[in-house]
């Protein structure tokens, strides 16, 4: 029991650090960063602890998501599966996650939205599934305004 009040502990640390960055940017919700995605979807103590939310439109799922994410309408359908668990929100950039985030801290939710989301997340060279659950290095980036990290091929239709 020690090693996981441990790693909850330190999990914590970490994002009440992450928090106060975020507050003294301007930013108004708690964000995290690619990292510490990645270190809550390989942890044990995390496995069946949290869910990863996509907040994009239909079209811009189709084409690719980060693995283990559920579409927003998916979340919603199935909220009383997740309460309780943490609640980690994307997009393209970060904008539309976190005006979810904030939405979703306000009903009581201990939501984090992931600030550069996707294209952050192609920027790290993490791996990218289809709608079916395909690995694929396409990525929609939602208008020719943002560009596709270097392997990443940019789809903005």
């Amino acid at each position: 029991m020690r090693p996981f009040l441990v790693s909850c502990f330190s999990f914590a640390l970490l994002l009440s650090i992450q928090i106060a960055n975020a507050q003294s940017y301007g930013s108004q919700e708690p964000v995290l960063s690619a990292k510490q995605i990645r270190e809550i979807q390989g942890s044990k103590e995390w496995s069946n602890r949290f869910v990863i939310v996509d907040v994009r439109a239909k079209g811009e799922t189709a084409v690719s998501m980060i693995p283990g994410a559920i579409t927003k309408s998916e979340f919603e359908k199935a909220s009383r599966q997740h309460q309780g668990k943490l609640v980690i929100v994307y997009c393209t950039v970060g904008h539309r996650s976190g005006i979810y985030a904030k939405k979703l801290k306000a009903q009581g939710w201990n939501a984090y939205n992931y600030k550069g989301s996707i294209l952050d997340w192609c920027k790290n060279q993490l791996p990218l599934v289809t709608s079916k659950g395909k690995k694929t290095k396409r990525v929609h980036t939602y208008s020719s305004r943002y560009k596709a990290a270097e392997g990443y091929e940019a789809v903005h239709r």
